[in-house]
């Protein structure tokens, strides 16, 4: 018996072809079998070490959106070295055209969206002016409506109690503890230094301590004391369990593991503020693409 583990981001067109290479192959030959493993990026790239163990210590590094194996021992690589696999062991061939399985990622990610029932933000962040990449923000509706409706009308700017109409589009990056979180979202002075606020007024009251600070990518409202929520929000690069029951954590980044080790890596002052600008270039609520509009796009020349 021969086990084939095909892991990736649901979201990525190569992980999708893999997927579907090695299904195909499983319904074709006997003493196959599939260990299909459908993660959200954050999720994959977390579970990679893990994922790499039975390989260790020959092979400690892989790159991609979706790794490969045929058993421990018996590392495969990515999909450019699974597809020569498949070909050379089982005269697989794919000839289906790239398009097919970029719909097919949207596909999937617009299912788990859809399955979840949450909301989703993205935000667009540069490092020392250059942009470096996008933030997706699941926010936890069921858990913390109070907290996530104040965080999306931040995202939208716009409101009332919000001074410059901009919310957090601007705000800088403006603490990087190494290892431990990054703060932002003073939407008053955008560095750190305004006042606290809400669409509720001055501040807001702790909502719930349902969501657990147990990995890296969760959002929590950052305040001096209980009780005092406003704007500022902070993201955890590690497990803090330490403030489980003392800070509202109300979501989570799913994608941007990337851009988050970048923040994590930019040098520091003694007050674990960065040397250069770390900053919020854009924000807004977001929704997969549907098919209509993917294929219009895909139609024009």
């Amino acid at each position: 018996m021969v086990v084939i583990t095909v892991a990736g981001k649901l979201s990525d067109a190569h992980f999708q072809q893999c997927k579907k290479a090695a299904e195909f192959i499983a319904t074709q030959i006997r003493g196959i079998k599939l260990d299909v493993r459908s993660l959200l990026p954050i999720d994959y790239d977390l579970s990679l070490p893990e994922l790499m163990l039975p390989f260790y210590p020959s092979i400690r590094k892989h790159s991609g959106a979706v790794l490969c194996h045929a058993g421990p021992g018996r590392y495969i690589g990515g999909r450019d070295e699974f597809m020569a696999w498949c070909e050379d062991k089982f005269g697989y061939t794919d000839r289906t055209h790239p398009i097919f399985y970029e719909r097919l990622a949207k596909t999937h990610m617009r299912e788990y969206v859809a399955k979840s029932g949450r909301e989703y933000v993205t935000m667009e962040v540069s490092i020392g002016g250059e942009v470096e990449g996008k933030l997706l923000i699941e926010l936890f509706t069921d858990h913390a409506p109070k907290t996530c409706a104040n965080f999306k009308e931040l995202v939208k700017g716009g409101h009332d109690e919000i001074p410059d109409g901009e919310g957090y589009k601007g705000c800088l990056i403006h603490q990087v503890h190494v290892g431990g979180w990054f703060q932002t979202g003073d939407v008053v002075n955008k560095d750190g230094t305004g006042p606290q606020c809400c669409i509720y007024g001055e501040s807001f009251g702790d909502e719930c301590f349902r969501v657990k600070h147990d990995r890296p990518g969760i959002l929590a409202m950052a305040c001096a004391r209980r009780n005092k929520n406003g704007c500022q929000f902070y993201v955890t690069q590690c497990v803090l369990d330490s403030l489980d029951g003392k800070r509202v954590g109300f979501g989570r980044v799913i994608d941007g593991m990337r851009l988050m080790k970048m923040i994590d890596r930019v040098e520091t002052d003694a007050f674990q503020r960065p040397r250069q600008p770390i900053k919020i270039e854009s924000c807004a609520m977001w929704t997969p693409t549907p098919e209509e509009e993917e294929a219009k796009e895909n139609d024009e020349p």
